[in-house]
């Protein structure tokens, strides 16, 4: 099995540095020289990171897979530009050069087959690809995996709730599946 990366990033619609809270509180006060400061330590150091183990995932397979992981909540934030609710069970970000129409039919039907409602760029949609392949590597492949929290925490309070377990199955699960098919594919 190919050795991909799962990434966790959570930019949407905050940017790269959380400065306010969902309702619009102040976290923390961003200057230019923080800033640059943060993102010349964290920011660029891990895009790189992330485009090094792509590259060496092209070198050794001809190809790589990205699954860039979030999750999400049960209920819209004020900041989130789509409010429709419920909300689905899990969803999946695609990029229309780098997510193959397969990785998506097979996602329907393995979230279909478990019983969970799934989000097609819904409610957020997208999935990250390193900057040197966006749009010019088809050997690169990505797809962002998002989880309702309401399946795995209780929320608010973000406690692991008794279906913990079971949701990182279902995630683990899902991963191997896809995984696989890249791999045959």
């Amino acid at each position: 099995m190919m050795d991909f990366q799962v990434l966790v990033l959570l930019f949407v619609a905050l940017g790269v540095l959380y400065e306010k809270s969902d309702n619009g509180q102040v976290i923390r006060e961003i200057n230019p020289k923080l800033r640059a400061e943060i993102l010349n330590n964290y920011y660029w150091p891990h895009h790189e990171k992330l485009n090094q183990a792509v590259n060496e995932q092209i070198k050794s397979n001809g190809k790589a897979l990205i699954v860039d992981c979030h999750s999400f909540p049960s209920k819209p934030l004020n900041r989130d530009l789509n409010q429709e609710k419920p909300r689905p069970d899990f969803n999946i970000g695609t990029d229309s050069f780098h997510t193959p129409d397969s990785l998506i039919e097979i996602s329907k039907i393995f979230f279909r087959e478990k019983g969970y409602s799934l989000g097609i760029d819904w409610p957020y949609s997208g999935t990250i690809v390193p900057l040197n392949h966006y749009k010019k590597s088809k050997g690169v492949a990505s797809i962002m995996l998002e989880v309702n929290r309401a399946l795995y925490l209780n929320e608010p309070c973000n406690q692991k709730s008794s279906n913990y377990l079971v949701i990182k199955g279902v995630v683990a699960q899902y991963l191997e599946v896809i995984e696989t098919a890249f791999e045959n594919g």
